[in-house]
């Protein structure tokens, strides 16, 4: 006999009598909203009524018949459930509102029938997904029937009078406990003081460099934690679970490791193997030594386990063995999503998991060997005068930001959209000293790192050290949108500064003044210094051969504690004092809006600024600025690439002549003209704009700088071609190109192909590059730059900021409530008095006190026990 089909899970009649007791008594809906919601009726018509309703009552509205069906009229729904009609209907449903919360329960829980067939339903189409990975399909089928049950937990206000009770209680409790761990115990006296015990949705981490003892400390607690009887999982990657079980022997019998691995045991020994064997046996203890299991794994085994049997702690044993699930980029970001993993399965179970972690070699290369936070983190570092690009337009040195310790807002790359945007980096920090890197790009932008620091290439983040020339890497490709900045600087301000930077001197002890050789600028300076500081300066002018000579004397006389009024100006820009080759712009023209930047640049580039079209074969159109100071020619590349002009920095060698010279050049049409028409210039080389426009005015643009690296085909284009189910000779016919074959590969994109190129094979990815704010660059260079004091950073959610003008990766976030270290000294220093001692490092705990705790380390049994010596003062993070 056939089985009838079963009706979808519903009760109409609860549906009705919850609105028409709402209807009755509005005050109902406070006894039902904490538990049901629109989504929870079957009936259309009903879950939007209940939805009139709670738009009525958030307005503040009254709640009748009235309003009721002028709020679905105004909706456009009135009609369709039925008209007044059916609210009268409702109304007339129910006597009173006596009762509305059993009528809502009744509501709920076919609302959650209706949930768990849609993840059965879910978990059916899962199932038949074969080409997904196992373990990710039974997560995903775990986590569809979480959500339902997750739906289920609401908290409602409490009254202060219940909360102080619950509280009263809770000390009450802790009173009579005093003393007592609160958490898992560890089994350590001084740990579980300092602790408090291992506490419940904590993620604690055990570091240390290998051998120190990481698996035997969490070992230690394990057999710790299962002897006060706590349901204890141990994830062992290093080891199998005889090797686990080996250890927990010795250190139960006291019985040497080596031996019993040999089994090499005396007569005597025995017994006690016998008894130390049946006593662990009774310990809720479950060993897990699947190598290289995954985040997912873990998570479904620890689920299952806590369904079963009713956890109480994880240990996982180490944390760089297990796999992500996720493909990733890099191995930093891997551990980074495993650490989120933990930590979130600690939460989920509400018990503690802690993890064994290695740290990196640069414990090594210190001369205090004591671990720090910083060796947790595997990305690389910078120099301390890095320049970090912040939001409000400002370069602050990293070293300096670290100095401040505090959030600031920075500019970092969004790797989907690959737009520049803000975003608050956390905490810039001190590494130590390190061996650097100097990389440099054909743009002449440059920055010194560690070898392992990550910069973005097309296809992923790369370490330094795996970079190479010709290699394409991500640069700022504009400023221009900036969050909008406010002046704080005068039109006349800045002109009079670019001329004073460009051809002034302004060193102490000698007359401010200025020198060019047109009579034009020497009266535009006079001018800007009079509107500046009005009759607080005399300027005059003198000729002195084929110079003129402008001096901006005081109007006062200059006595102790009196400055020319210029002078002063200049100090407190932080730019007086500085000769040609040390100049540089100050920080606060960076904050300025690009109307004044192009104001500074104009006037500066007055004085040493060339531009025109030179070449008689090969004409071309070039705007160059040039300087004795890389400072100043770097700050005078960024400032343009505030009004989106790229530049070029090259470094001319003078010889016997001189200093060596740095050229700031413009060249291609778009950039050259950008210049032109934002920035144009004054004075006497204005002309030579007019030529440039003549000489661009029926030339197109071809250009082989501003392009997508040529890798672009390989990894984005012929998979878009293929799904879209194009041959390479339909793409090249779309395009309007010969049929070339693969020839085309040969060459990167410009932005404008590129958006043709994703046009015909539907790639939004292609189509983000093409509309990008990234300029792809390539390295010119990468050679060692020496051992310097190097410096992080950590900005969450994009993992990256803009470091001189170049885009680089950041510090991961470690998710970690605790953290401690291992420092056995012994290994350092064989002579020293600390034998057998190790310094259990509490450096950060996020809801607690840390310090430093010994325990004693019995080596031959691989085993820590409380050492006699008590902890040092605890200091509060």
């Amino acid at each position: 006999m056939a089985t009838p089909d079963k009706m979808i899970p519903h009760n109409v009649e609860a549906e009705e009598a919850v609105l028409g007791s709402l209807l009755i008594d509005p005050e109902a809906l406070f006894r039902v909203s904490p538990f049901l919601g629109g989504e929870d009726f079957y009936i259309q018509k009903n879950a939007w009524i209940h939805e009139a309703v709670l738009a009525l009552h958030e307005r503040r509205e009254p709640i009748d018949f009235v309003t009721l069906c002028d709020e679905l009229e105004r909706r456009g729904q009135l009609a369709e459930i039925g008209g007044a009609a059916y609210i009268t209907r409702l109304i007339n449903v129910v006597p009173s509102a006596i009762h509305v919360e059993a009528y809502g329960h009744i509501v709920e829980q076919a609302a959650i029938r209706r949930r768990l067939i849609g993840a059965a339903s879910q978990i059916a189409q899962l199932a038949y997904r074969e080409a997904e990975d196992i373990d990710q399909t039974v997560d995903q089928a775990e986590q569809e029937i979480f959500n339902v049950s997750q739906r289920r937990i609401t908290r409602d206000l409490a009254p202060i009078q219940e909360v102080i009770r619950r509280y009263y209680d809770r000390i009450e409790y802790l009173y009579a406990h005093r003393g007592e761990p609160l958490g898992v115990p560890t089994g350590f006296v001084d740990i579980d003081r300092l602790l408090g015990g291992l506490q419940r949705s904590d993620f604690i981490l055990i570091a240390a460099r290998p051998s120190v003892g990481k698996t035997s400390l969490c070992l230690s607690i394990a057999r710790n934690a299962a002897r006060h009887g706590l349901h204890v999982a141990v994830f062992s990657l290093e080891m199998s679970a005889e090797q686990v079980v080996q250890r927990l022997v010795a250190a139960e019998t006291g019985i040497d490791a080596q031996r019993l691995r040999l089994g090499n045991l005396r007569e005597e020994e025995w017994p006690l193997f016998v008894q130390a064997t049946g006593k662990l046996a009774d310990l809720p203890i479950f060993i897990d030594d699947t190598p290289s299991i995954s985040a997912l794994q873990l998570r479904t085994k620890s689920r299952r386990l806590h369904a079963e049997h009713g956890l109480d702690l994880i240990l996982v044993d180490y944390l760089q063995l297990m796999t992500g699930n996720v493909r990733s980029e890099n191995r930093v970001q891997e551990v980074s999503y495993i650490s989120r993993m933990l930590k979130a399965l600690a939460r989920e179970l509400d018990l503690p998991v802690v993890a064994a972690s290695q740290l990196s070699r640069a414990v090594e290369q210190r001369s205090d060997k004591r671990p720090v936070l910083a060796d947790l983190r595997e990305s690389g570092c910078l120099t301390g005068d890095t320049l970090v690009q912040l939001a409000n337009g400002q370069r602050v040195a990293i070293g300096q930001l670290a100095k401040q310790g505090k959030p600031v807002p920075v500019m970092a790359l969004n790797e989907t959209t690959w737009k520049l945007e803000p975003i608050e980096a956390r905490k810039a920090w001190s590494v130590g000293v390190k061996p650097v890197f100097r990389l440099c790009t054909q743009l002449g932008r440059e920055v010194r790192a560690t070898a392992n620091h990550k910069f973005r290439t097309l296809n992923g983040w790369k370490r330094l050290d795996q970079l190479e020339s010709g290699e394409h890497i991500a640069l700022p490709r504009s400023w221009e949108h900036l969050p909008t900045l406010t002046a704080t600087m005068s039109n006349a301000e800045v002109a009079l500064l670019g001329h004073l930077i460009g051809d002034g001197c302004t060193l102490p002890r000698h007359a401010v003044q200025y020198t060019t050789n047109s009579r034009e600028l020497a009266d535009t300076v006079v001018g800007l210094a009079i509107e500046v500081f009005g009759d607080a300066v005399t300027p005059r002018v003198e000729r002195q051969r084929n110079w003129w000579q402008v001096f901006l004397s005081a109007t006062t006389h200059l006595t102790h504690g009196t400055r020319n009024p210029v002078a002063e100006w200049m100090d407190d820009l932080g730019v007086w004092g500085y000769r040609s080759h040390e100049k540089f712009v100050p920080e606060r023209l960076f904050e300025q809006p690009p109307e004044i930047i192009g104001q500074f640049l104009r006037h500066l580039w007055a004085t040493d600024g060339t531009l025109g079209v030179f070449g008689r074969k090969r004409p071309r159109a070039t705007v160059c600025y040039a300087t004795s100071s890389q400072r100043l020619a770097l700050d005078v590349q960024h400032l343009l690439l505030r009004l989106g002009i790229v530049a070029r920095v090259s470094r001319v060698p003078q010889g016997n002549k001189g200093r060596d010279q740095w050229h700031v050049i413009i060249t291609g049409k778009p950039d050259v003209m950008k210049f032109i028409e934002g920035v144009d210039i004054v004075g006497p080389k204005a002309d030579k704009a007019d030529a440039i426009r003549r000489f661009y005015k029926h030339r197109k643009h071809h250009t082989n700088r501003d392009v997508i690296p040529k890798s672009v085909w390989r990894s984005l284009v012929d998979p878009a071609r293929r799904a879209a189910g194009l041959s390479l000779c339909a793409m090249q016919d779309a395009l309007g190109a010969s049929r070339t074959g693969t020839a085309l590969y040969k060459h990167g994109l410009s932005r404008e192909r590129a958006l043709q190129v994703a046009q015909i094979v539907q790639d939004e990815t292609l189509m983000r590059l093409g509309r990008s704010e990234v300029y792809w660059d390539k390295i010119a260079s990468v050679e060692p730059a020496g051992v310097e004091d190097v410096y992080d950073l950590e900005v969450p959610g994009h993992h990256n900021f803009v470091a001189n003008d170049i885009v680089a990766h950041n510090s991961l976030e470690q998710d970690a409530d605790i953290v401690m270290f291992i420092y056995r000294d012994e290994l350092y220093h064989p002579d020293t008095e600390k034998q057998h001692i190790a310094d259990i490092l509490v450096s950060k705990h996020r809801n607690g006190p840390t310090g430093v705790v010994q325990l004693f380390f019995k080596e031959r049994l691989a085993q820590f026990l409380d050492a006699e010596t008590r902890q040092q003062p605890v200091e509060f993070a």
